[in-house]
């Protein structure tokens, strides 16, 4: 249930902000598109105007230095007379310029709320860099919030298609124009979070349905996976031991000092498996040395140790199980450096391995063997501390001293399923639950 809670929960989300998304850039088109038509349908009535006002003074441009400047303005002024101001705005300046920018003749609205900062803007003068070669430019320019004026030069020709000045006008957009681009803009993206939203629950149930059957695989994996450190850990305890309970408790005892130690939950789970496996490569070691009841000859401990190197091996080869190693290949290992199969020492062996340790050796401690009666708990505590330093870590011993007793009074030598039990609740734990399937 919190599984598909939690995948609900992001499907929401992310198909929450693809609408956002989505809407923002469409959101962003309709402004460009809006305006860059405004812009259009300004130049292409400014530039049919400046054809019309270059007929009417044609016969100026055919003389030197544009003729008589006066009549050019006169033409102008009874041009801006008639002049309305349409929907889509109204030229509020125009100006003619000679070839070398200077002022030949300007008419402007001077009711204009903004005609100042017109005035200011086309006296700082036009680039020439950027009029070299070019018939007509424009550019835009925020006088205020909501207030959008067009900047326009065109080349003034004379009868024989030759340069001899420009026009310039500042077109002002009308209010409306702006109103109606916002519209435009909240509709689009309206519609566009109404298909993004449809589309959106109409895939709905195909992404659960697929969710719904990537968990199952995974589940079915994850079953796979835990069954496969289930039977490896169990195979060879049986060999060594007639017996896999072992695995559960120390497991189980590692796990608890792990979270005593407020480890993380990637470390936890890479010594749940690793806990489990710990002496998987015993598998490779002869019945006469495993088996072998009484105290083993150093030759025989040479072929003991060579376990770890085994299991190392064995859980190398898979996987999901690598990361087992460092307990596998580590477990042994005393913390100052006496220990197998590298004499690693202090913080060299990894923190899972040290934890294992001291949750291995209390195990053997108070468990019954074909060779030995379990010891109490005071005895198994005394020869723990008086290895503090020497073959553990005494943060790690000093972690489970905390919890020795209640994990002695729960789980000591005991043999029924209990800690299987528990060890499945812990996988459940650190396994999400509602994938996880419970060693057996």
């Amino acid at each position: 249930m919190g599984l598909k809670r939690s995948i609900h929960r992001i499907l929401v989300f992310r198909l929450a902000i693809s609408t956002l998304c989505i809407c923002a850039i469409l959101s962003a088109i309709v402004v460009f598109m809006e305006f860059k038509a405004v812009d259009e349908r300004v130049i292409d009535r400014a530039l049919l105007g400046a054809e019309q006002f270059r007929w009417l003074i044609i016969e100026n441009l055919d003389a030197p230095g544009l003729g008589d400047h006066e009549r050019i303005r006169s033409v102008m002024k009874r041009s801006a007379t008639k002049t309305t101001r349409r929907r889509e705005g109204y030229f509020v300046l125009a100006r003619i310029l000679d070839p070398d920018l200077r002022e030949i003749a300007k008419v402007s609205d001077e009711d204009y709320q903004y005609i100042a900062a017109v005035n200011d803007y086309v006296d700082k003068g036009l680039d020439r860099s950027v009029l070299a070669g070019q018939g007509a430019w424009k550019r835009m320019k925020h006088f205020k919030k909501d207030v959008v004026v067009i900047h326009l030069v065109s080349e003034l020709k004379n009868s024989a298609n030759e340069r001899v000045g420009y026009i310039e006008g500042v077109f002002a957009v009308a209010p409306g124009i702006l109103a109606k681009a916002r519209w435009e803009v909240f509709f689009t993206t309206l519609i566009a979070a109404g298909i993004v939203l449809l589309t959106s629950l109409l895939l709905y149930p195909v992404i659960m349905q697929l969710l719904r059957r990537v968990t199952s695989l995974s589940a079915d994996l994850l079953h796979a996976n835990l069954e496969i450190l289930s039977v490896l850990g169990g195979a060879i305890a049986k060999r060594d031991s007639d017996t896999d309970i072992h695995n559960y408790r120390v497991t189980i005892y590692a796990v608890r000092i792990a979270q005593e130690l407020h480890l993380g939950d990637d470390e936890i789970r890479t010594l749940l498996k690793g806990a489990f496996l710990h002496d998987v490569g015993k598998i490779g070691i002869s019945d006469n040395v495993l088996l072998k009841p009484g105290k083993l000859n150093p030759e025989e401990f040479e072929e003991m140790k060579k376990h770890v190197r085994y299991g190392v091996d064995i859980v190398n080869r898979s996987t999901w199980l690598n990361d087992a190693i460092d307990v596998v290949g580590g477990h042994h290992e005393k913390y100052d450096g006496s220990g197998y199969d590298k004499n690693k020492h202090g913080t060299e062996i990894p923190r899972v391995a040290r934890i294992f340790a001291v949750a291995d050796v209390f195990d053997a401690l108070t468990s019954k063997r074909p060779y030995k009666e379990p010891l109490g708990f005071d005895e198994s505590m005394k020869i723990l501390m008086e290895s503090r330093g020497s073959h553990f870590d005494h943060e790690m011993l000093d972690a489970f001293a905390k919890i020795a007793r209640s994990l002695y009074d729960e789980y000591a030598n005991r043999t029924d399923d209990k800690p299987r039990q528990d060890l499945s609740k812990i996988n459940a734990q650190y396994y999400h639950p509602d994938l996880v399937s419970y060693m057996r």
